[in-house]
């Protein structure tokens, strides 16, 4: 899965001259590494989403520089977090306000961090994915849809994972109150019980 995750970006990168393979991959590994040794499942969840940004934004037909802005926030939005002190990121809150003033200091690191890394366009992305409303730029309406259904099936201190059905639910929710795109939500959700119902036909195939 990873090697085939690392050729589909060698794809993403490949048209774009300023970041070309190896560099692109090369840049990406270096994220990587830096995220695992804050935190095993910041690198964790952050793959997570860089693999699903890639899969849905080919679904999507978005530019190569689209795909690669998508993959690169997936790996930004956490990055943040290597300001926050260990404390904090065993996800042990006292209490509301508190886990609140530690993310928001992690949203405005991982902004920064990627605006002093000459990404503008993935700035722009973690500025607004976190807010409770559909964002004005069109690639983060896509990633806060995608991040949620990441965030929702990663296990947390303060609750397990969820299940398909129940992370569907949060993104209907999400669309009711219009803190998302209800036309994102509707087409990932479709495009989503696609790819299982061809998964299982492809293992009953094969079975």
């Amino acid at each position: 899965m990873a090697k085939l995750f690392m050729n589909d970006l060698n794809h993403a990168g490949a048209d774009q001259g300023v970041m070309s393979y190896p560099s692109f991959t090369t840049y990406i590994k270096t994220l990587e590494s830096l995220l695992k040794r804050k935190g095993e499942w910041l690198l964790r969840e952050s793959r997570d989403l860089a693999e699903l940004c890639l899969s849905y934004s080919k679904a999507l037909g978005l530019t190569p520089q689209g795909r690669k802005s998508l993959v690169m926030a997936a790996y930004f939005k956490n990055l943040g977090a290597i300001y926050l002190s260990d404390y904090l990121l065993e996800q042990e809150f006292l209490d509301h306000g508190e886990m609140m003033a530690s993310l928001n200091i992690w949203f405005a690191e991982s902004t920064q961090l990627a605006r002093n890394a000459g990404l503008p366009e993935v700035a722009v992305i973690l500025e607004q994915y976190h807010l409770r409303k559909v964002p004005e730029h069109k690639l983060a309406r896509v990633f806060q849809v995608l991040n949620t259904w990441v965030a929702c099936q990663q296990s947390k201190a303060w609750g397990q994972s969820m299940t398909d059905r129940e992370a569907r639910i949060v993104l209907e929710q999400r669309a009711c109150l219009n803190w998302s795109d209800p036309n994102i939500v509707r087409h990932f959700v479709q495009h989503y019980s696609r790819r299982r119902v061809q998964a299982r036909k492809l293992k009953s195939t094969y079975a």
